[in-house]
């Protein structure tokens, strides 16, 4: 990695080079790396991706029962409100920090350069290693959660079968199989099948927006009135409001959690200081409004909640669904959304494996220049796809145990909070080191990144607490310890292998880059 030459005169924007790529406007170069990707994306094929991978209807069909369980009716009109309320103003600080460093390293990156010198290079190390860790628990939640989708949908259908953890699991590697072939495509056409995906999904939520209240209105059935839907709270677990009511909350957070997947594919993104802002933007706005209408749909549509938050399969949104259109058409439907989910999701891979491989190039993995390859033709880090794979099958396996999964899958939770805050506390008191982008928030930026740095630090500790207040060792919320100990491996690797291999951010080209920027 060498720090370009001080003074470099800047790219026009978007000017061909001589492979025929997109250049940005020179900003790779000045942060001292040479550009190995084709800049295939713009805000509308980065919005496309993050929404065929969120796949906010069938996302909320899963999770809809935290929200149901934690706030009956309430639960499913402000919990889902709130929480994307508070996640305005972190949409707000990571598209600052994306303008401003439109690099694949993303928060490790950004970490260490707006960290102190003498702590930036532990500091982008430490947080690479969350993230990659984060990295696969998080893909191995997302297969099983599809899985566990296409097994339901399949269980409508033939309500006899009946699916083991084993089946499950087989069926999660299977998903993860179907997302790395899709990998062996072009960049170029995973992005038109992103935006066909997105078209797809947008038919089918607006089947359900429509179908659901119509067959609810032909069969004379009541809708709830709206003081219950916005005004009945009632949680089905022994905690009091203090805890019960973000609890509620986290079926909301985790399905409006894609929206910053375009960050990871910075220097895959024509002009991404100005397209990832407003991919971020695009894609918060859309699935949240489009979330919002689903909820409020199944809220007046339920006519007992009660007997939706005591659903013994834990799926009551898709029995609601059930209950109107009938077996036979709800399967259908369910099955015929299963490609989107199938096909979007590999968008998981495709991000972390950017990230990746950005890692690998700064030094943070064994074998990194194998894998920070990127495939001339794919334009892909095929390598990094791989590792991501086998890792994620790794992680499956492991969790065919039901407590080997519930500490696992724990992993991806608070680890991710913690290693999406880092860069942001470090903005606050970043003075000189932060060099603003074409898209920033100007004065209001600081207030904003403490306003998110409070925020998410009061998600962090609500994630913590146990589901029940009469908790056991099989039920107790294993987030914190295990976080902690991914914390204290990623010190550890630092100490043994990160100070001697690991470059992190070139300091001569930061300091280059500001003093450009400043003058």
């Amino acid at each position: 990695m060498n720090p370009p030459t001080t003074g470099k005169p800047l790219q026009a924007m978007d000017a061909p080079s001589k492979s025929g790529s997109l250049l940005e406007d020179g900003t790779i170069e000045e942060l001292g790396y040479i550009p190995a990707y084709r800049r295939v994306f713009r805000s509308l094929g980065n919005m496309c991706m993050v929404i065929s991978l969120t796949s906010p209807l069938g996302a909320i069909m899963v999770s809809g029962f935290y929200q149901i369980t934690y706030g009956g009716y309430w639960g499913l009109s402000w919990g889902w409100i709130i929480p994307n309320l508070i996640l305005l103003p972190q949409v707000l600080a990571i598209a600052e920090l994306a303008s401003s460093m439109p690099v694949n390293g993303s928060f490790y990156w950004w970490a260490g350069a707006l960290a102190p010198p003498q702590w930036s290079h532990a500091v982008a190390f430490i947080t690479g290693c969350l993230s990659m860790l984060t990295m696969l628990t998080s893909t191995a939640s997302f297969a099983y959660a599809v899985a566990t989708s296409l097994s339901y949908s399949v269980k409508i259908a033939v309500p006899t079968i009946v699916w083991t953890d084993a089946q499950l699991m087989g069926l999660s590697l299977g998903v993860i199989i179907i997302w790395m072939g899709i990998m062996c495509m072009k960049l170029e056409n995973i992005s038109t099948v992103y935006i066909l995906m997105a078209i797809i999904l947008l038919l089918q939520s607006l089947a359900f927006i429509f179908g659901l209240p119509i067959s609810h209105a032909v069969q004379n059935r009541p809708f709830t009135p709206p003081g219950v839907v916005f005004g009945e709270y009632t949680t089905y677990t022994d905690w009091g409001l203090a805890v019960s009511v973000p609890y509620c909350w986290f079926g909301a957070l985790w399905v409006n959690s894609s929206w910053m997947a375009s960050v990871y594919v910075s220097e895959e993104t024509q002009n991404a200081g100005t397209e990832i802002p407003k991919s971020i933007f695009y894609t918060f706005a859309v699935t949240a409004v489009a979330g919002l209408l689903c909820c409020l749909l199944c809220a007046f549509c339920i006519t007992d909640i009660d007997a939706a938050a005591t659903d013994i399969t834990g799926m009551p949104l898709f029995n609601l669904v059930v209950s109107h259109w009938g077996r036979t058409a709800s399967a259908a439907f369910f099955l015929a959304a299963m490609p989107v989910a199938l096909i979007g999701g590999s968008g998981t891979l495709l991000t972390y494996a950017s990230t990746t491989a950005a890692f690998a190039r700064d030094g943070g993995l064994p074998w990194h220049e194998k894998m920070a390859y990127v495939h001339p033709r794919l334009n892909m880090p095929i390598y990094s796809i791989g590792l991501l794979g086998v890792g994620t099958f790794l992680v499956l396996i492991l969790a065919l145990s039901p407590e080997a999964s519930s500490i696992i899958y724990s992993l991806s939770v608070v680890a991710g909070l913690i290693k999406q805050i880092v860069p942001v506390f470090f903005r606050i008191f970043a003075g000189d080191r932060w060099v603003p982008g074409r898209w920033n928030m100007g004065i209001w930026s600081i207030p904003v990144h403490v306003a998110t740095f409070i925020s998410q630090l009061y998600l962090i500790i609500m994630e913590c607490f146990p589901p029940y207040k009469a908790w056991d060792a099989s039920n107790l919320n294993y987030n914190f310890a295990v976080t902690i100990g991914a914390c204290i491996i990623s010190c550890v690797l630092y100490w043994v292998t990160g100070r001697k291999h690991f470059k992190g951010p070139d300091p001569e080209a930061l300091e280059s880059w500001r003093r450009h920027h400043a003058a």
